[in-house]
């Protein structure tokens, strides 16, 4: 299962350092050095920086950093510069507009207004309309209020809609995946999408949708501080009332992938859907999840283990070491804090309605006995063990490295198995 990360560290080079060619103030200066960056002109934007920065970054290194960021997320756009910003400062954080996210880049200057640093310190927000179905289903983009916001959303039909047709509701896994099932950090699989047009392919709407914070869901009162796991449940629950409310649609199915396993099968206990549907979904805590991945690295398992422990006990934790931060970072501790109380196993046991629990023989993240751990808990649900599929759906090898290059192909399909069998279950 993935962890939520919310800081990308990009470059560390925080040294002081003066020059003789001063910039007006900051904001000039990084302004100067992402429009050298955009024009491939790398020996112009290093000499926006200080003399320590360019003894550590080439400009073969500088061109790399910058297509990266381009591969990662989209071609480059624009640098959004507000009007009210104090155009000192430092750090400095300003808006980078790619073909598919909006990235918060911070910059770091010395008194000279030279640059000696910049970080993605921020989560990038996924620009979400920029994904439609190449096939050509008909979509629907709606908005629906929930507590302290708007949640953002495509509803997906058959190319030929009957009313009374069943809709699925699709909810994501974890970290700030949007709703095609694609994230800053590396997955750009388009899983959702293609379950999405899988499901209407077979007379089956969907409405699959970005979570709080994230995407076109971005604009809440609250901040990540404050964001807990039961938000995630209540928002799935009045997005399934709004689908069970229209007139244009049927029986309502949930599908959970993931974490989303979780967040479904809690809300399942209020909508009472016709079927509950977990690929993918843990069958243990996260807090014993997170123990079990740590152990392949034994230096970080031992410095997690007190954290994880403080965690369990409801207890925010002060001072983590920075290879851990990823993981624990403290704008995400109340988050995780409240998953741990999640117990998988006891929560199916609550489910009456049809269960189809599908796992894949190849998956990195989630291992297969997860969804068998599950099944013993929930005997009545149906069990669906799918050869060489892996996290994100996709047909994959189980070596880790080619594993993994799927998650990066949108253009790969899911696996047939998969489909087929979700389709006989749910007709």
């Amino acid at each position: 299962m993935t962890t939520r990360i919310y800081s990308l560290l990009l470059i560390v080079l925080l040294i002081d350092a003066s020059s003789l060619f001063a910039q007006i103030n900051n904001m000039e200066t990084a302004s100067q050095f992402i429009s050298s960056l955009a024009s491939s002109k790398y020996d112009d934007a290093l000499n926006n920086t200080s003399v320590d920065f360019k003894a550590k970054v080439s400009t073969e290194a500088m061109a790399k950093i910058w297509n990266g960021l381009n591969e990662q997320f989209g071609r480059y756009e624009t640098l959004v510069i507000p009007d009210s910003i104090d155009k000192n400062a430092t750090p400095l954080t300003l808006s980078a507009t790619f073909q598919h996210y909006i990235v918060p880049l911070t910059f770091h200057f010395n008194a000279a207004h030279e640059l000696v640093g910049f970080f993605i310190q921020q989560t990038p927000k996924v620009r979400s309309n920029v994904s439609k179905s190449p096939a050509n289903f008909p979509e629907e983009e709606v908005k629906i209020k929930v507590k302290g916001g708007i949640i953002g959303g495509t509803i997906m039909t058959p190319k030929n809609p009957q009313k009374g047709m069943p809709i699925a509701l699709i909810i994501a896994g974890s970290g700030p995946t949007n709703r095609n099932g694609n994230n800053p950090y590396g997955a750009q699989s388009n899983t959702y999408l293609l379950l999405a047009e899988a499901l209407a392919d077979n007379g089956i709407a969907s409405f699959r949708y970005d979570k709080r914070l994230i995407g076109e869901s971005a604009h809440f009162e609250n901040n990540q501080n404050k964001v807990v796991f039961n938000d995630f449940v209540e928002d799935a629950v009045i997005l399934g009332q709004f689908l069970k409310s229209r007139k244009d649609f049927g029986k309502l199915y949930i599908i959970g992938h993931s974490e989303g396993s979780n967040i479904g099968m809690i809300a399942a206990q209020q909508l009472n859907p016709a079927a509950f549907i977990s690929i993918a979904g843990p069958g243990e805590n996260l807090a014993k999840i997170l123990e079990t991945q740590l152990l392949t690295q034994p230096h970080l398992a031992d410095e997690a283990k007190p954290i994880i422990n403080l965690l369990v006990q409801g207890k925010t934790v002060k001072k983590v070491p920075p290879e851990l931060n990823g993981l624990f970072d403290s704008s995400i501790q109340p988050f995780i804090i409240s998953s741990f109380k999640v117990e998988p196993l006891a929560e199916i046991k609550k489910l009456t309605m049809p269960i189809l629990l599908v796992a894949g023989t190849n998956d990195l993240q989630v291992p297969f006995n997860h969804a068998e751990k599950l099944k013993q808990a929930n005997p009545k649900a149906v069990l669906l063990l799918i050869k060489n599929m892996n996290h994100v759906l996709k047909t994959a090898p189980a070596s880790q490295q080619a594993n993994l290059k799927t998650y990066a192909n949108p253009n790969l399909p899911l696996n047939t198995d998969l489909i087929i069998g979700l389709i006989n279950f749910l007709k």
